[in-house]
Formats: structure tokens, sequence, C-alpha cells
């Protein structure tokens, strides 16, 4: 029965793209062009994603990142009055966006999109708060949810400590009390593994610099993702303590300077890649592919390299507990995540009509299905009871060849450039009952429960690392709330720009070329005067009162879910 319902919602599906396929053969090309401040690619979408939507609708799609070009494209686009057909920004900027003009009104359409307005509790949460009307719409939230706010779905959490199981196992398996222990483990690991298969240099640390300052926060990324270890979390300029105080970022006391100086002591230890710094995304993103980093901390970091076949030869990447850490982590984002999709205010007629179209289509399960869990026959196949199962899931890693019928070219080359996505793979697909993300099949669960995992679960007995954090007490769950920070004004975003520059700039000297601890502290106390002169002072106060109502709203939610 499970079968023939997914075989009869698949052939519902099919049907609906001949249709689609046939009108977009009837319709002239369009070129979309995309302001996303997700991206990491800059240029026209190309390969098996630009043929998906070409087919459907006629479509190309120009991306215009923000990440790549420089944040000065913003500013530029913005005084011409067009700054882009479809529009993908962090939520703080939307509000201006909308008050300038430049994001259409799509209260005529919207409620049509049965697919997005699956979420339109959230939907109208968020519009109601940017307009103050119901009914008014001007935004779509991010990877939305079909969760709760206070649910926490995942078994591992954004950013923790994970380490190649083989390596760490090959060093005696040590259990680690602090920075300092792990430091230690990752200089044998570096001892016993200084290059990758090929011969080219490894380290334990290969860190990047293009995504600085983004997602409403100051500061290098890859420090700040790092602070939420400590169970503190960076809003704009200011720490957030796990007593839901505010300390400044660079107070000796706050996780901002704890790990900055742990890179620091890993660099001088010859641990961090000598590129760091003036490497781009995509070079980390090969070597992270080509096993040239023992140290990972995003959780979607293990798609570079986890296959089920390194997972099955205990090879993979794996949380490894800290025992002074208490990890910081959002509840599911049931509200959306930190971007908005929106539509330019320029936009008109057939072009309108269509790229609402796709929007919807984008927000169905067949293109949630595309954005998650790519291809079907290259990235998984369908087994019986019409469930999805892994297959060449080091597509993405290695950039398999598609095949022509798809559009041809690399996998990771044609792979979704937008970057960004209205459905979260946390919801369930409809099709086969089970959540988007390819964890959660069982078919994945069974491929999975390696020696690998059975050894991790004996040793730190829980069954995953959410399990083992709640066991041990250091989680620390922050509920979803609806908030959108208030947008600076220009003296504000002035400085705020020096501010982020002086800070970014000395943290990575400080990691960098910091040759002793003597002087490191006197770098540090000299950042501290620097950022200080520019006014970061005044910047964390109005930081504080910006952010304060969202720490309010999430107590609220805490205590009412009690």
């Amino acid at each position: 029965m499970k079968r023939l319902l997914s075989v009869l919602l698949t052939l519902a599906m099919l049907l609906s793209l001949v249709s689609v396929s046939a009108m977009a053969e009837e319709k002239e090309l369009l070129t979309i062009d995309v302001y996303d401040d997700a991206a990491n690619f800059n240029g026209m979408q190309t390969g098996w994603f630009a043929k998906v939507i070409k087919d459907r609708f006629n479509i190309e799609l120009n991306i215009i990142a923000s990440q790549v070009v420089g944040n000065t494209v913003y500013a530029t686009r913005s005084e011409a009055g067009n700054l882009g057909d479809l529009i993908v920004v962090d939520k703080a900027k939307f509000p201006e966006i909308v008050e300038a003009g430049l994001a259409k009104d799509i209260s005529d359409k919207l409620p049509e999109c049965e697919n997005i307005m699956k979420f339109k509790t959230q939907i109208d949460v968020f519009n109601k708060g940017l307009t103050g009307e119901d009914g008014k719409y001007y935004g779509i939230p991010t990877e939305m949810t079909d969760t709760s706010p206070v649910s926490l779905t995942d078994d591992v959490i954004y950013s923790t400590p994970k380490v190649r199981w083989d390596l760490y196992k090959a060093v005696g398996s040590p259990k680690l009390e602090n920075l300092d222990d792990f430091l230690a483990m990752l200089q044998k690991i570096h001892e016993i593994h200084p290059t990758n298969e090929d011969g080219d240099p490894a380290y334990p640390f290969t860190l990047w610099a293009d995504w600085d300052g983004n997602d409403n926060m100051i500061g290098i990324a890859n420090v700040v993702q790092l602070t939420t270890w400590y169970g503190e979390k960076l809003k704009g300029s200011a720490m957030l303590k796990p007593d839901n105080t505010f300390s400044k970022l660079y107070e000796r006391e706050n996780a901002y300077y704890k790990i900055t100086k742990m890179l620091n002591k890993a660099n001088q230890m010859g641990l961090v890649d000598p590129d760091s710094g003036t490497q781009p995304w995509d070079t980390v993103a090969s070597k992270l592919s080509s096993g040239r980093a023992d140290v990972m901390w995003y959780s979607w970091q293990d798609g570079f390299w986890n296959s089920v076949d390194r997972l099955n030869a205990g090879t993979g990447f794996i949380f490894i507990p800290i025992a002074d850490q208490y990890y910081y982590a959002d509840a599911d984002r049931y509200f959306g995540s930190d971007r908005m999709f929106g539509i330019g205010s320029g936009v008109e007629g057939e072009k309108y009509d269509r790229l609402m179209a796709f929007l919807d289509w984008y927000a169905s399960p067949e293109g949630v299905t595309f954005q998650h869990d790519g291809i079907e026959g290259l990235n998984y196949t369908v087994n019986e009871e019409g469930k999805f199962v892994p297959y060449k899931d080091n597509a993405l890693m290695d950039n398999l060849p598609v095949p022509d019928e798809f559009g041809g070219g690399g996998y990771s080359d044609g792979n979704n450039q937008i970057n960004q996505w209205i459905v979260s793979a946390l919801c369930v697909n409809p099709i086969t009952g089970e959540r988007y993300a390819q964890k959660y099949w069982q078919s994945y669960k069974d491929m999975t429960m390696t020696e690998m995992k059975k050894e991790w679960q004996e040793m730190y007995e829980a069954e995953d690392p959410v399990d083992w954090m709640k066991k041990n007490g250091k989680l620390l769950a922050s509920p979803s709330v609806d908030f959108t920070p208030a947008a600076d004004n220009n003296d504000f975003i002035a400085l705020r720009s020096e501010v982020n520059k002086c800070l970014c700039d000395y943290t990575w000297q400080l990691i960098m070329t910091c040759a002793t601890d003597e002087e490191f502290e006197a770098m540090w106390d000299e950042m501290v005067e620097q950022l200080n002169g520019f006014g970061y002072e005044q910047l964390y106060e109005h930081d504080i009162e910006v952010w304060q109502p969202e720490i309010d709203a999430k107590i609220a939610a805490a205590a009412a879910a009690e």
C-alpha cells in the first residue's frame, strides 16, 4: 500500500511536470536576477539545476552574490532602485528594503501558492510584524519547519568539535577535559596524518575569511561559530551569555577570546593551514573533500566527507565531547532562519507570474527533494516501500558526472546556487513519510549503523550527540521565536563596518602572526583600545537594545513550554 501511494504521488508529480514543461516551452526564456546574500557563487546558474528549472519554467538564474563580489553591490543596486528580481537577504535588511520600495507587495499572489502557504502561520507572524497588517505579504521566511518552536529534532547541533574517528582511535581515544587536551590530541593526529592520501598537506584546522561579518554578527566567522561551544551566542557586537545577560565581545572571560587564543596556540603548534585567512571557502570545501582537514565544526560539513563507504570504514567525522564545554543550540527554526525571500518591486506581468510559480514549486515536494536530496538514480533510489535509499552519496564531495538527461557536467558544479531554501530539510516529505534530510531515512540509518557508530555509542553511553548532551546536562537549547532586529541607520551602518573591519583584521593577526603568548596578550590589548577608539562601546549598547526583545521572547517561550 505504501509503495502504491508513493507511485501515485510520483505519477501525479510527473504528470504535473509534463504539463508544466509543455507550458514552459511555449514561453520565452526569462533571465531572473537573483540578489543573494546566501550564495557562494556569482554568475549564471549552470548544470543540472539550471536544466531542472528551465524545463519547468523556461527561466535561467543570474546569481548576484554579495559574499563573492562584495557588500558594496547591495548599496549600488539599492541606489539604482533595482536590487534584483528575486531577493534573498538577511532578515535585518528586509524592513529597510520594503520601506525603500525595493520589494514587491505579493499579497495578490502568495495566498494562491499552496505549497508555500503550508507555512501560513509562520509567514503571517513575520509579515504582520513587518507591516502591522493581517493578510499583507512582502516576504517569505527561509528554512521553516513543520515541527514546533521548542522542538529540537536534530541528533546533532549546528556547531560542535568533530574529528575523524579512525584518527581519534589511532591516538588512543583520549578523554578531553579542555581545549589544551583538544590541541594535544590534534598534535598527535597531525604527526600521524600530515598529508592526505595524495600527499597533499593536511592540517587539523583550515580556515577561511570570506564569511566574516555575515549573519548580523561582527568578527571572523570561524571564531564566532565556535563560541557556541561554550554556550555563548554573538548578537551583533554583544556576546549573549548562558544566563541571558550580555557582555562585551572582547572581555577575556568570553568565548571569543578563548577560541581566538586556542587557534593562535594551534598555529604556534603548526596545526593551522598556512593558507587560512587568504583562501576562499571554495578552496576549503575542496580540502574537506580530499581529506586535508582533521577538524570540522559545522553540522553540514559532514557532507563533504562522510559517505556511507567511509562511515562503514570507520573514517568518518563524529562529535568528540570536551568536558568543560556547554553547547548552545537553537531549537528547530520553526519561524525560519535569518534570511528572507522577496520579489523585486519592478517585477511585473509574465515575469511576476512565472517567478511566483517558481517559488511555489521551490516549496513543493518535488522542488524540495531536488534541493535536499538531489536526483533520483544519481543521489538516491526508491525501494519497494516507496522510501528513499542513498545511492551515490559522494556526488557532492566528488563532483560526480551527471547523466546527460539531467544536464550533464559535474554534480556540485550544477548544484542549486541559490543556496537557500524555503522548506527546511527537517520537514516531512509527503512522498516518503520521512524527513527530507537523508540522515533520518530508515534506509540510511540501517546502512550507517556501522562499527564506528556502535563504538561511539558504547564509549559515550548515548545514541547520538544530542542524546549525550541531554544526558550530561551539556545542551543549552534556545526556543525559536519570530524576531527581526531593527535595521541600523546610516551612522550605525558605518560604525558597524569600521568596528567589524578592525576586529576581523586584528583577529586574523592574533591567530596567524603572534608567536608567543605575551605577543598575543599585548596585541589583544591593542585591539581593545582600537575597537573602543572606533566606537565599539556605543555599538555594543545599541546592539543590547536591539536584541533584548528577542531574548525576552525566548525566555517567555521557554516558560510557556514548561
